[in-house]
C-alpha cells in the first residue's frame, strides 16, 4: 500500500526506504498517514529488506499528530474516538518497526515533535541535519505521549532527563541532540541523504546473518539474563561462520 503522503520505495531488493511525503503539512501524522504506515511496516515485515532508510520530503521532518484533524474532532465531539483510531494504527507501525531484523537508519532535517520522534528512535542509526530542531510537545497541547515515545526516551537517555524533556518541553538544536545520546551524527542539511546512503551502503555491505545478529542480540540484551544471552550470541556465530563470506573475510584479516 502507497498513499499520496507515506510510500514505500524498494531501490534494490536488499535496500527499503519508508518516506514521508506530506511538505505542505509539515509531515503531520493524520489517521490516513498513520493507517499507510502500518500497511506499510506490515509489509515490511512480510518481505522485509536487510536495511532499511527512514526519510521525509520538505524543510520539516515532521511535527506530530494532524492537529487541525484533532480540533476538528474536538469541536465534533469525537477525540476519543480518533485518537484511538489514529493511535491504534501507529502502535501497530511502531511495534511493526521494531520487531525488524533489517538494520533501521533515519534522516531528520528541521522541525521534529511528538509521536513522529517515535519513527525515529525505532531506528538502529539517527543521522541528524544541522537545521534540526526537536520538541516533545505534547505537555504544550495537554496531550500524553504516543508512538512508543516513553518507552523509547527512557531507554535512551534516563528517566530524570525523559521527564524534563517531556514536561518542560525544552527545543533542542542538532548539537544538544547529538549530545544527549539521541543522534548517532550531525551533518549539513544538504548533505543528509547522501550520508543516510553511505550508512546504507556500508550496512550492505556486511553480511546478511552478522547484520541481524548485530540487531537482534543488542535488541534482546536487556531482556534476557547473561546465561541466556551469551547461548543466543554462540548461536549466532555458528549461524555467522556458515556464511560464504566468513572464511574469505578471516583469511583475509589473518594474513594482512
Amino acid at each position: 500500500m502507497t498513499s499520496q503522503t507515506v510510500r514505500l520505495e524498494r531501490p534494490t531488493p536488499d535496500h527499503a526506504r519508508l518516506v514521508l511525503d506530506n511538505a505542505a503539512r509539515r509531515n503531520a501524522l493524520g489517521v490516513d498517514e498513520l493507517q499507510a504506515l502500518a500497511a506499510l511496516t506490515h509489509e515490511l515485515t512480510t518481505h522485509p529488506p536487510k536495511v532499511l532508510s527512514i526519510l521525509a520530503e520538505g524543510p520539516a521532518f515532521g511535527v506530530g499528530g494532524d492537529l487541525k484533524a484533532m480540533a476538528h474532532a474536538v469541536s465534533e465531539d469525537r477525540v476519543d474516538t480518533w485518537l484511538t483510531e489514529a493511535i491504534t494504527a501507529f502502535n501497530q507501525a511502531i511495534t511493526q518497526l521494531r520487531a525488524l531484523d533489517s538494520a533501521i537508519v533515519v534522516g531528520v532535517q528541521g522541525a521534529v515533535a511528538g509521536g513522529t520522534l517515535g519513527l525515529v528512535w525505532a531506528a538502529d542509526h539517527v543521522i541528524v541535519a544541522d537545521n534540526l530542531r526537536l520538541n516533545l510537545a505534547y505537555a504544550r497541547i495537554g496531550g500524553s505521549p504516543d508512538g512508543g515515545t516513553s518507552w523509547f526516551l527512557p531507554r535512551l537517555v534516563n528517566p530524570l532527563r525523559a521527564f524534563e524533556l517531556f514536561t518542560l518541553c525544552p527545543t533542542l538544536d542538532a548539537q544538544q541532540t547529538h549530545s544527549l545520546g539521541l543522534a548517532n551524527q550531525v551533518v549539513p542539511a544538504q548533505t543528509l541523504r547522501a550520508a543516510v546512503d553511505q550508512v546504507v551502503n556500508q550496512w550492505l555491505d556486511i553480511p546478511t546473518a552478522s547484520l541481524s545478529n548485530f540487531k537482534r542480540l543488542l535488541r534482546d540484551a536487556p531482556h534476557q539474563p547473561l546465561a541466556t544471552h551469551v547461548q543466543q550470541e554462540l548461536r549466532g556465530f555458528v549461524d555467522a561462520s556458515a556464511q560464504p563470506a566468513f572464511g574469505s573475510r578471516v583469511q583475509a584479516f589473518a594474513h594482512r
